[in-house]
């Protein structure tokens, strides 16, 4: 077996998708914390350095031979084209868990990474994370889809703490 397609939700039937946060971020304002777990999402192991990110893709370099390729198109179109420039590809939209986060405060109660040296893998809420910094004051967060959940929790007392949710 070369693929595991059936782990791909794009290739699910029109409607059949629920993020893993639907529950945990009912009646929250996405302003605050939007769910981004049913965009595509693709690991990617090799020589990521020579990976070009095509239109509507964001290449997050995690190592030299480790990266995440974010897409707004179809990741199942994005694996095969990296597969067949060598590169080993699967789709993680299913797997990973995604939160965008409004505010440097917020985020810095939840993690010790160095928020001005994103992108970074490491420990939000004490579990694994990829932390990316949009401009100026939003964040990304992508966890295992199994903690998404717990991390949409903490962030949100993290943001009752802060007075703003």
């Amino acid at each position: 077996m070369t693929e595991l397609a059936f782990l791909s939700p794009s290739h699910c039937e029109p409607g059949a998708l629920a993020s893993p946060l639907r529950r945990a971020l009912e009646g929250v304002d996405p302003a605050l914390l939007e769910d981004l777990s049913l965009a595509g999402k693709v690991e990617v192991r090799g020589d990521v350095g020579a990976i070009a990110a095509g239109p509507g893709e964001e290449l997050v370099r995690l190592s030299p031979h480790r990266g995440l390729m974010l897409t707004d198109g179809n990741p199942a179109d994005v694996v095969d084209r990296l597969r067949a420039a060598g590169l080993r590809a699967y789709d993680a939209t299913g797997a990973l868990a995604g939160l965008a986060v409004t505010g440097e405060r917020v985020l810095r109660r939840l993690t010790d990474l160095d928020l001005g040296s994103l992108p970074a893998a490491g420990p939000v809420a004490h579990v694994p994370a990829v932390v990316l910094r949009d401009d100026g004051e939003r964040f990304r967060v992508y966890v295992a889809q199994e903690l998404g959940h717990y991390l949409a929790e903490c962030v949100l007392d993290a943001l009752a703490g802060e007075g703003r949710a």
